[in-house]
């Protein structure tokens, strides 16, 4: 019996549906941006949560010593170093070590590998590769570093290119989640304004049937079931446009969120969300036609 009410519901649900014609093509359309907009909210912030992980693996900090400085007295800051609570590990690389990887490096730059061969000294200076525990902690290392008796023999630390970069991602999650968040609310608002007013109608149009399937002792339910499953239909058209929608969005706006560097790594990523994504679109435009629905009935049906 049950199987039966939600069949025939659905039926007539289905039915208003196409039967509305322009109406149901406006109310997609809108829910579909709805949609779309939290879709690529939540894309952006992965992509950039992504490619900010990705950055904070790579990154170390790296200290270089004046050149006048023992590697006696450069092993001892190492040995200190090695005991922060932050620090994960502590590598030594000798001047000779840096020329070889330098050379390593620059092996396809002729000119560059020259120019260093024409330099009686090896130019290059003895550092301190320190790797932490949690990529969060560079900061206080970094200060740390700036602050301990060692601070003297120091020439540079290279923790500061970095910390631009992550303070800019850092910026960019915190603009994509509030820009997405107003955006989102408001296209959600204005889809369920006008869900609303094409499912009122919708009633209106069946007046005459709601009438007569009172008079025959039908139960609110069953009048109210055809305008609820209407209402998902809506959200359900509009989550897989969305979803149709979203992959070449994410294909042009990847490269402009985290670089060309990481845009082949964050799109891979992409694929292992989709399922997730899909899901929320699904459930986000499933509660936003069926929140259009219980209004429009409640308030125009008064069943």
């Amino acid at each position: 019996m049950i199987f039966l009410t939600i069949s025939r519901t659905f039926k007539s649900g289905l039915q208003n549906f196409f039967r509305n014609g322009s109406l149901s093509v406006a109310a997609v359309s809108i829910l579909t941006l709805a949609l779309l907009i939290i879709s690529i909210v939540i894309v952006l912030s992965i992509s950039a949560n992504l490619g900010l992980k990705y950055i904070q693996e790579k990154i170390d900090i790296r200290v270089y010593f004046k050149s006048n400085v023992e590697e006696s007295q450069i092993m001892a800051f190492r040995s200190e170093v090695q005991k922060y609570a932050e620090v994960k590990s502590a590598d030594y690389i000798s001047k000779n070590k840096a020329l070889d990887d330098f050379k390593v490096n620059n092996a396809r730059k002729p000119d560059i590998l020259k120019a260093i061969e024409a330099v009686d000294e090896n130019p290059l200076l003895a550092s301190v590769n320190i790797k932490a525990k949690n990529p969060e902690q560079y900061d206080l290392i970094a200060k740390s570093v700036e602050n301990s008796i060692y601070k003297d023999d120091v020439a540079s630390i290279n923790y500061q290119q970095y910390k631009l970069v992550i303070d800019r991602f850092n910026t960019t999650i915190k603009t994509i989640r509030k820009t997405g968040a107003f955006l989102f609310i408001l296209f959600s608002l204005i889809a369920i304004l006008i869900t609303f007013n094409v499912i009122r109608m919708t009633i209106f149009n069946h007046g005459t049937e709601i009438e007569i399937m009172r008079l025959v002792g039908a139960s609110n339910n069953f009048i109210r079931l055809p305008f609820v499953f209407e209402g998902i239909i809506y959200g359900c058209f509009a989550a897989v446009i969305a979803i149709l929608l979203l992959f070449p969005i994410v294909k042009i706006i990847t490269p402009y969120v985290v670089g060309s560097t990481y845009v082949n790594i964050i799109q891979a990523d992409f694929l292992k969300y989709f399922f997730l994504i899909f899901a929320v679109q699904l459930l986000a435009g499933t509660a936003l036609g069926v929140i259009s629905s219980l209004l429009a009935i409640r308030r125009y049906l008064k069943v």
